[in-house]
Formats: C-alpha cells, structure tokens, sequence
C-alpha cells in the first residue's frame, strides 16, 4: 500500500473534519473506533515516527497511529488521548492499524468537504515595518508571498523579507537587524533563547528532507531509508555532491548526518559563516558551495550530482523544469521542524517587538495554520508544510 502521500496530509486532513465542522456550531460527531492490530506500550526512547517506520516502514504513518489511538480512546480510556503527536510518553498505550485499516482513515479525511477563504479584515493594530529574517526554503518555496499578504493586509504591515541561511538569520536577530526570525535548526534556536538574544519560540510547521540525484543513480541510493547507509554509499562510489556549504538549518542537518556515518570526516571552513568551520567528507567529489537551496539544487542538476533539500523547495522548483529525483525519503532523522521567536527588545530596544509578537501570533493561528495545510496541494497533490502551532494541534 502506498502510504507515503496520503500519511503525510493526514494531520491536515483529519483537522478538516474534526475542526472546521465544528465551526459551524455544531458538535463533532463521535469517533468511530479502530480495529487495533497491534497494542504497543511507548519505552523511553520511542516517538511516533520511529514506531511507524518500524511497523509500516514508512515514518509518515505516525498519524495514523495518532488517529486510530485517540478513536480507540473513546471506547477504552486505557489507550492514551495524543494530545500533540509530537511528543508522547513511556507507559502509553497505543493503537497500531492494519495497513486497511490506516488507508481506511485516510480515504475518509479525504472526503472532508473544502474550506471557504474569507477576506482578510483589518484589526485596527498598526504594525508598520517588520523585518524578518528566514531561512531560503520559507521564502524559495513561495510559502510567504502566499501568506504575508493577509498579515499586512490585516495589520497594516510592510513586512521585509530577508531569506538567507539559518545560520546568517540567527545572526541578523543576535545583532538586532531584524525583529523575528523563522528557521529551522531547532539546537540552535534553542541556543539564541538560551543566550537571550530571542524570546516566546513558537512551532510553526514542519516538512522533511529528501536526498535527490540523477534519475540514473549512479550510486545506486534509490529506496534505501536509512539515510546514513545511502550517504556512505556515494562516499563509497564518490559521486558528486553538493552540499550548501553555507551554515544553514539545511547545512547543519546535513553536517549531522555525515557523522552519522563512518565516512572519514575533515575540517573545512564554511562559506558563508565568518569563521565557523564544519566536519565533511573527504575528496574532490564533495563540493561546498556556499549558495542557498534553489542555486544549491541548480548545481546539482547541472552536475548530475546527490543533494541534500527541504522537500518544499525541491518540489517547487521541480515544477521548474529541475531534473533530479528523490531517491532517499523517510528516514526519521530527516524530518524538518521550523520554528518562529521575537527578537528579544531588553537586548535591542529597537526592534519592533509588539510587530513581531503580533505576527507570531496570527503565524500561528489555526486561521494561518489552515493556509499553510493547504499551500502546495492544488500543485503538488500535498501539501509542502505541515502545519504544528500549539494552536493548532490544540485545536485538532
């Protein structure tokens, strides 16, 4: 069965049902409950994903588990309420479906009717100039030329835009260029709250990483999930790769998953982070380049090389003309969260704070997470983000 698509729309579409329906005053209708096929007890080191790639051999499935857990909860409260499929516990009981049985859950989300657009009203706040600082797959992907509108609609806003690496928007609000940032590399969020630089970090949405190459595949990568053994595999043939180079989230991501292998690793300068340095393969075959995602996939396309990309980005400048394909998916290790924080104003009193917990504020309302749900759908057959506010999943 093919689940890879239809898995990874499932928190999305079950929103629509569970959610928007009720907008309309009227009570949810009670869950159906689930056949379980298996019964499983969360230990210490287990999360959702892992547990569906070990079961359906697809990381994506975890919201099917989540949906077939929470349905059997309504008849026996011994299984768990999953709350935030993100995050769950040792000792909760969970329900595992058959494969039908998850295609089942699937086939009835996408019967929930569509969602009418409503016109943005303004709320009479003033929010002026806002400065934002992003990573390149946020702005690369069209994702924020779909949304920002309504905020500047609504908060009479003229948002600046400055997409660069990760690691250069974590610098932008660390010197109090930019009000608030929106990347992903979730340690090094953590590490600018940490460091005072940013305050109220808020989960935003979430995609994963794909490594993509010539049709031909050369390395002979295709279909293997475990990631580590895919990248060790173009060390081994020394096929061309192209990494961003730049000390982005993606570069980053990318860093810790060559250590993951046992591939002889080198220090290296990065391109484009001042005097950091990374670890990376060694050999003429491993290129840096110091460029963001799209020119990052334009090398490699022109090079019949292997890359590591955001699936957003991939996929939107698939519809390009790009000529690379996924060849390696699903591996939990490449999931993709992204993060939004305020520039802390006790730090740089300048910034536009109340602009900045505004937007992170309608970002992440079930309103703005409902757009995110849906961009990329029409296009793509799903959809490029998934959504993962607290509002949200509160909401779900």
């Amino acid at each position: 069965m093919k689940l890879q698509k239809l898995l990874f729309v499932l928190t999305i579409l079950t929103f629509l049902v569970a959610v928007i329906q009720p907008m309309a005053l009227a009570a949810p209708p009670a869950q159906e409950a689930v056949a379980c096929e298996q019964e499983v007890t969360v230990q210490a080191d287990d999360w959702l994903s892992k547990i569906a790639e070990k079961v359906y051999g697809d990381v994506f499935a975890y919201p099917a588990i989540a949906e077939a857990t929470n349905s059997k909860h309504s008849e026996d409260d011994s299984f768990t309420f999953i709350e935030n499929a993100d995050v769950i516990e040792p000792g909760w009981k969970l329900c595992l479906p058959s494969p039908a049985d998850a295609e089942t859950l699937l086939n009835r989300a996408l019967a929930a009717p569509e969602v009418e657009e409503t016109i943005a009203e303004p709320t009479g706040q003033e929010v002026g100039r806002l400065v934002l600082a992003t990573t390149t797959s946020t702005y690369d992907s069209g994702l924020l030329d779909a949304i920002l509108p309504d905020f500047e609609s609504k908060y009479n806003a003229d948002v600046e835009v400055i997409a660069v690496g990760t690691g250069q928007a974590i610098e932008l609000g660390e010197n109090g260029d930019a009000d608030m940032i929106l990347v992903h590399a979730r340690s090094r969020e953590d590490a600018f709250v940490d460091a005072g630089y940013g305050v109220n970090r808020q989960d935003v949405m979430y995609n994963d990483f794909v490594i993509v190459g010539p049709a031909a595949d050369p390395a002979g990568v295709s279909g293997i999930t475990d990631v580590a053994a895919a990248l060790t595999q173009i060390a081994e043939t020394q096929r061309p790769f192209i990494s961003r180079g730049d000390d982005s989230g993606t570069h980053t991501k990318e860093q810790g998953l060559w250590q993951a292998t046992s591939v002889p690793l080198t220090e290296s300068a990065s391109l484009k982070g001042g005097d950091k340095t990374f670890m990376r393969p060694e050999g003429e075959w491993y290129q840096s380049v110091g460029q963001g995602m799209g020119a990052t996939l334009t090398v490699a396309n022109e090079q019949l090389a292997y890359t590591l990309s955001d699936r957003a980005t991939y996929l939107a400048r698939k519809q390009e003309g790009l000529d690379l394909e996924i060849l390696v998916e699903g591996d939990s290790r490449l999931f993709n969260p992204y993060g939004v924080i305020a520039v802390n104003p006790e730090l740089h009193p300048s910034v536009n704070f109340a602009g900045a917990q505004a937007f992170i504020d309608w970002l992440t309302s079930v309103e703005t997470q409902l757009v995110i749900s849906q961009y990329g759908v029409d296009t793509f057959g799903m959809p490029l983000f998934v959504p993962d506010s607290a509002p949200w999943n509160a909401a779900k």
